[in-house]
């Protein structure tokens, strides 16, 4: 990589140096690779954490005297996940077991909310997507429950946003203990979760959605002053038989919208969607009864 002229290139490291300590040594490490992100994202003139990540470029340096139990006091010090290190002369398993790691710990962080722990709106779409397929195949029953707390910037302002994050972990706590291991729980918005239930119908979606809801109106929550406060959160709950085609944007509106109708008829409660099955597969036979009608009686 090119460096400005006015800039040295950093002298390597090197075990051969007399009375270089092992954390000199680490502080010598971590100043490289500080200067070296910095003059990486200032050529692309934009922040590190705005890179494009769809250019990849593997940089290699070789470390002399840089043990495998240093460098990963130093890349956690630093943040350095996105480097591999492997050894010149030795065995490469533990390196690649701490690489699987990463690679693990990646993939969680990207598809889970990192204040709840419960999964994020790119893992619910990718799921909800899955789900609805495999429900149309298999022409069986599935139910989406979306969740909005309510009055929520109320209680950041009035208790603290300490306060606020409280409530919205504590909410994701109550849709982990009250799921199946194969339903899901999602963050996916400010103060809205989504709660996906295959092979559940509507009515019993909804009974899952209001012990939910009370679970959380019974919890006392503590303001930064002290105060106790009690939260609800109203629900819109939409359920699809599998008989019919429906998009995922499609079926989350019918749960939003029934949301909105929680929301606008007084809050903390649950409404239901029309079923999408039951609207389209009755609109053919009302077509059907009127022609009957128009011919036999010439009425429309």
């Amino acid at each position: 990589m090119p460096m400005p002229e006015n800039k040295k290139h950093p002298e390597p490291l090197s075990s051969e140096r007399p009375n270089v300590t092992e954390t000199a040594l680490e502080q010598e490490l971590i100043s490289e690779l500080s200067r070296l992100r910095d003059e990486i994202c200032a050529l692309s003139h934009v922040p590190c954490e705005r890179m494009d990540p769809r250019t990849n470029l593997g940089v290699f340096r070789l470390f002399n005297g840089i043990s495998l139990q240093q460098w990963r006091s130093v890349a956690q010090r630093l943040e350095a996940r996105g480097w591999l290190s492997l050894p010149m002369d030795r065995d490469v398993y533990p390196h690649l077991t701490i690489l699987q790691e990463s690679l693990e710990e990646l993939t969680y962080q990207t598809e889970h909310d990192p204040l709840t722990g419960i999964a994020n709106r790119r893992a619910f779409d990718r799921v909800l997507d899955l789900e609805l397929e495999r429900a149309q195949r298999a022409e069986s029953t599935i139910s989406l429950a979306v969740l909005d707390l309510d009055d929520f910037k109320q209680i950041n302002d009035r208790h603290g946003h300490a306060a606020g994050d409280a409530v919205l972990v504590h909410l994701a706590r109550i849709l982990a203990n009250n799921k199946r291991r194969y339903d899901l729980a999602a963050r996916i918005g400010g103060e809205e979760f989504a709660l996906l239930l295959p092979g559940i119908g509507q009515v019993k979606s909804a009974r899952v959605v209001d012990r939910i809801r009370e679970n959380l109106a019974a919890h006392p929550f503590q303001s930064k002053d002290g105060d106790s406060f009690r939260v609800t959160c109203s629900a819109g709950v939409a359920s699809f038989r599998g008989t019919t085609e429906i998009s995922p944007t499609d079926f989350y509106s019918l749960a939003d919208k029934a949301l909105y109708q929680a929301k606008s008829l007084g809050k903390n409660r649950t409404d239901l969607a029309p079923m999408p099955d039951v609207e389209r597969a009755a609109r053919p036979s009302l077509v059907r009864a009127s022609e009957k009608r128009f011919l036999f009686t010439g009425k429309p």
